[in-house]
């Protein structure tokens, strides 16, 4: 599993950084995943590949970032642009030449400034990436492939990529209720319970995870009114929340008794529409 997985690169980490004193820790990254034996399953399914220590300890330029990701292109679907920066980690002049190669599926277009550039040792050169996703399919999921760049007398180095493409129409808030104690008393001791799912998998066509940039219960008065926040969670990754609200406002003090209205918030990454939802909430 991943907690065995993390141990053996962490030390493969540490065995390489031993032999290249003078890297930093993102080509130290470039080094390995750059150098990992290809599987058949794209980068979103299986990473990198197989880490080979052998081959990283060969390698002569590392990429940085060490995998590529335009991220979502949002509503309307346009050309993504990145920048990779390539290491020259050796003790020579090297020639290097880039080419790409798309895994699945076809709706990409990747262009490369310069596809050719010669880097000094110890030296960093830029390249310009540009995905055009103007032909990709909202039902894609994800499209990924990787960058091959080729050193003559050296292990070829292989950088992922990947444009994610959330499935249209899912609800990232769902199953929303609000219990309470019996009698409908609300307090320290007895609070109400407010339950949620945020996020969503996506099974198909692909495997994909929607999480929350940012999930909100609010305090609103039934005109509508903003009271405060009474939560707020960061990074949500799908799953189901509870929240214990107690009749207390947004500051701690206690609130008037009275009806007021319970407002969810859930506020995807990708730039697409945030999605509400509102409970009654009775405070007796």
């Amino acid at each position: 599993g991943t907690s065995v997985a993390a141990a053996v690169a962490a030390g493969a980490a540490a065995v390489l950084a031993q032999g290249r004193p003078r890297s930093r820790a993102p080509e130290l990254a470039g080094l390995l995943t750059g150098s990992a034996r290809r599987r058949d399953l794209d980068a979103t399914a299986s990473g990198a590949g197989l880490l080979d220590l052998r081959s990283a300890v060969q390698q002569e330029i590392a990429a940085e970032p060490a995998t590529v990701s335009f991220g979502v292109p949002g509503q309307s679907f346009v050309e993504l642009e990145r920048r990779l920066e390539i290491h020259n980690v050796s003790t020579r002049r090297l020639t290097v030449s880039i080419q790409t190669s798309a895994l699945a599926p076809k709706g990409v277009e990747l262009t490369i400034e310069p596809r050719r550039l010669r880097i000094g040792a110890g030296r960093t050169a830029t390249v310009i990436l540009r995905a055009d996703t103007s032909e990709l399919s909202e039902q894609a999921g994800a499209a990924t492939g990787e960058l091959v760049l080729a050193v003559s007398e050296s292990p070829e180095v292989h950088v992922p990529w990947a444009v994610a493409v959330p499935a249209p129409g899912t609800d990232l808030l769902t199953r929303v209720s609000l219990e309470t104690a019996a009698g409908g008393r609300v307090s320290d001791a007895t609070p109400a319970v407010l339950g949620l799912v945020a996020g969503a998998l996506i099974p198909t066509p692909g495997p994909q995870v929607r999480p929350l940039d940012v999930l909100e219960v609010q305090l609103r008065r039934r005109t509508g009114e903003l009271i405060g926040v009474l939560a707020r969670r960061r990074e949500v990754l799908p799953g189901r929340y509870t929240f214990g609200l107690t009749g207390r406002g947004p500051g701690g003090e206690r609130v008037r008794r009275g009806s007021y209205i319970v407002r969810i918030v859930a506020r995807p990454g990708d730039g697409r529409r945030q999605q509400v939802e509102d409970v009654s909430y009775q405070v007796r």
